[in-house]
């Protein structure tokens, strides 16, 4: 039955030649599309530097944090009867006497502590103990000839200026052995009378 009132199309009547001309079109588009399907285009296909820049921009930027430094008030040769304490930007270190060495070792043995700036101004610098050796007078490392209670990582001290050439130390956490001892150090700069108190 004609619908649309079109007229009705002739007849086709299928033969061999047809038959054949169907299948290897329907082989010809199978092979494109598979074609098509297993061959990724090349803006699909990453490189190893589209790779590499997608995992960098993952990395963020390495925090460092700010290293405190020593105001030059502070920055130089300091001493107290028995002890001298050198102080850089960062950094000190106070030998210190601690008399006759235990056996094995020479002579007379001193201390050695290693500090690090941790806060300072103008006003007041703060040291913190990162290391403690003993020595003998040859230069050779001694066990600690003391007994009692010891300098150790983490003791901390705080500098404040006097007067010119001169500080005075508080002791914020352990430091056993100066605790009762002379808090003043003498530099450069420091007047005769002020001298006096860092002793001989």
């Amino acid at each position: 039955m004609n619908r649309g009132g079109a007229s009705p199309r002739p007849g086709v009547k299928p033969g061999p030649g047809l038959l054949v001309a169907a299948v290897v079109g329907i082989v010809a588009a199978s092979a494109g599309c598979s074609t098509r399907t297993n061959t990724p285009s090349p803006a699909s296909t990453p490189t190893v530097h589209e790779t590499i820049s997608a995992q960098s921009t993952v990395v963020g930027p390495s925090v460092n944090p700010a290293t405190a430094t020593a105001d030059p008030t502070f920055v130089g040769q300091w001493h107290v009867h028995g002890a001298t304490m050198d102080i850089s930007p960062a950094t000190a270190t106070i030998v210190a006497n601690n008399g006759p060495c235990g056996p094995g070792a020479q002579g007379m043995c001193h201390e050695t502590d290693a500090l690090t700036v941790a806060s300072g101004d103008s006003a007041q610098l703060t040291l913190k103990v990162t290391a403690v050796t003993y020595a003998d007078s040859s230069g050779a490392s001694a066990p600690n000839p003391s007994s009692g209670p010891q300098t150790a990582v983490g003791d901390t001290l705080q500098l404040t200026p006097q007067a010119p050439g001169l500080l005075k130390a508080t002791i914020l956490q352990g430091f056993p052995g100066w605790v009762g001892g002379n808090p003043y150090w003498c530099g450069q700069g420091v007047s005769p009378s002020d001298a006096k108190r860092c002793g001989a």
